[in-house]
């Protein structure tokens, strides 16, 4: 309550506060301006000479599937001798390493799959902002769990590098960054001003994207230069927009209000720069709508473009990411390219984490790049809503471990309440959205997440589900289920972008109705009565498709 009335708050007094400037400073956002160039990392700038690979002499430990986000510190026994990478197919499975290293003060650089843990002589590393192990000089036992959520996991590389040379090399990246961003505002300003007061015309790196806040207001995001003042405006004529509520900033990303009500255009301002104008979304009907759903764009950003310019064609109401948004979850800038992609559709866009947006979260399991680009503090990451004729829930079993949402935990109490309102089950069409499906056939070794069906075979046997929408898999697949409440249609929507699965392997079990390796997103419409559902390509054909009745 003291977060809304603080918001309503600044809507009124920013109405008479501002004045709109009157045309945008930058032709574009840094993030389209460098759309098809790399943006680098610190690593460019790190001598391979001075990469000390710690790849041989490994001993794994085995394995186990112990539950809980901390794990205590076992007495390993001798194990294999391995060297790196290393990997096994044991799913939902901490994976045990160690090695024996004589090393000077510097930095250890860990990857596996999907996270990992890090003692040093027993004593646990955590994790610095740049998501590096900075260690003492040490001669001793190096351990390390790795948290394995997908079908196969283990231990992939191991790198060390001297302190004094890591600390040069973030010298250097951060003074490469700052020759890119002065090069785009150079080749981007649409107005005359001296390159030393560049600083107080402040570029933004990604477009704003509308998501959802609750029924009055949305959440406008964008990200950009850090520190500076901003402020949205927004009307209902393009050329009048005359309300005004001061943006808050944090570390780059910028957030404001926007009154559904009173917007049908927005623009922002920073320090001295004004933006272009933006559409807001005007369409609402309480008997239909249409929506695009999603998943596991992660990182395909050629294909993820041609997907989301299907979309855009379709003109829908809003649009369900469904986890996996991106390749690397620990890098902000990957979120901020996702708005940057999201932007040209003038939607709300609902996402959910998948297990790639927890990469390199395992000390706190908190997504902290996903939740700072992507959500304000006090929104959780698994929420319902309702849209026309539907009413939509969508969980997150990442933030566990194994993979589930725990009994009696603050989110199964959440989900159990939510399926007993009223909303719910006065709601024409029911729809439960989770990264991880029950039934999986076209990934090898994988069978569907087991904690998943049982925690919802009881929802739908009830008749309290008429979809289930998930990804995770990478390709389309499809089962329709009769029971004696009626029916329900599991569908997977893993082709947004990321590489597909092997198109001549698949398990024998469960037997999917429909099973296609394309990049792909879902196209639903939906009435009081009937739900029409496509699956189409990235050229616009539908590749599949079914209707539901009332």
């Amino acid at each position: 309550m003291r977060l809304k009335v603080f918001i309503v708050f600044l809507i009124l007094s920013g109405c008479q506060s501002k004045e709109l400037g009157e045309n945008p400073n930058f032709s574009s956002s840094l993030m389209a301006y460098w759309k098809d160039k790399p943006m680098g990392s610190i690593w460019d700038f790190v001598p391979k000479e001075e990469i000390q690979e710690l790849s041989l002499g490994w001993e794994y430990h085995g394995w186990d599937t112990l539950s809980g986000k901390e794990a205590v510190f076992p007495e390993l026994e001798i194990g294999a001798e391995v060297n790196l990478p290393h990997r096994i197919p044991t799913p939902n499975s901490n994976i045990w390493y160690s090695a024996e290293f004589e090393l000077e003060n510097g930095i250890l650089a860990v990857r596996a799959d999907d996270g990992q843990q890090v003692w040093v002589e027993g004593n646990p590393i955590l994790p610095d902002q740049d998501h590096v192990y900075q260690i003492p000089k040490t001669k001793g036992k190096i351990t390390i769990r790795v948290i394995n959520y997908a079908v196969a996991g283990g231990l992939t590389k191991v790198d060390w590098i001297p302190i004094g040379v890591w600390e040069k090399a973030k010298i250097d990246f951060e003074e490469e960054m700052q020759r890119k961003v002065f090069e785009a505002k150079s080749k981007l300003k649409e107005v005359d001003f001296a390159s030393d007061k560049f600083q107080e015309f402040p570029i933004w790196y990604s477009d704003p994207v509308i998501l959802p806040f609750d029924k009055d207001e949305y959440l406008i995001r964008w990200t950009g230069e850090k520190g500076h003042e901003s402020w949205l405006y927004f009307g209902n004529d393009s050329t009048d927009m005359h309300f005004s509520t001061l943006a808050t900033e944090t570390e780059g990303t910028y957030s404001a209000f926007l009154p559904k009500k009173k917007a049908q255009f927005f623009k922002f301002e920073m320090s001295k720069t004004q933006s272009p104008v933006f559409e807001a979304p005007s369409k609402e009907s309480k008997t239909q709508t249409s929506f695009a759903i999603w998943a596991d764009s992660q990182g395909g950003w050629a294909e993820f473009e041609r997907i989301l310019q299907q979309v855009r064609e379709k003109n829908p109401d809003f649009t369900i990411g469904i986890g996996d948004l991106v390749g690397n979850g620990r890098l902000e800038s990957e979120y901020q390219k996702l708005l940057q992609y999201l932007s040209p559709i003038a939607v709300p866009h609902y996402l959910l984490p998948g297990n790639h947006d927890y990469d390199d979260s395992y000390q706190t399991w908190i997504p902290e790049a996903f939740r700072k680009v992507l959500k304000t503090e006090s929104q959780k990451n698994y929420f319902s809503w309702q849209d026309g004729p539907c009413a939509f829930i969508a969980l997150d079993p990442n933030e566990n471990f194994p993979i589930g949402i725990v009994e009696n935990s603050e989110q199964y109490e959440w989900f159990q309440s939510e399926l007993k309102s009223e909303k719910w089950k006065e709601a024409n069409w029911k729809i439960i959205l989770v990264h991880q499906p029950p039934f999986s056939q076209g990934w090898m070794g994988y069978h569907g997440e087991k904690s998943m069906e049982n925690l919802l075979r009881p929802v739908w046997e009830s008749g309290l589900a008429d979809l289930v929408i998930s990804g995770h898999t990478h390709d389309y697949e499809r089962l329709i289920l009769d029971h004696q409440n009626g029916k329900t249609a599991f569908l997977i929507i893993g082709g947004a972008g990321g590489g597909l699965e092997p198109e001549d392997k698949k398990e024998e079990y469960p037997m999917m109705d429909k099973l296609i390796r394309e990049h792909h997103f879902g196209w639903i419409e939906v009435t009081d009565k009937g739900l029409e559902f496509k699956a189409i390509n990235q050229s616009g054909k539908v590749i599949d498709a079914f209707s539901l009745e009332k």
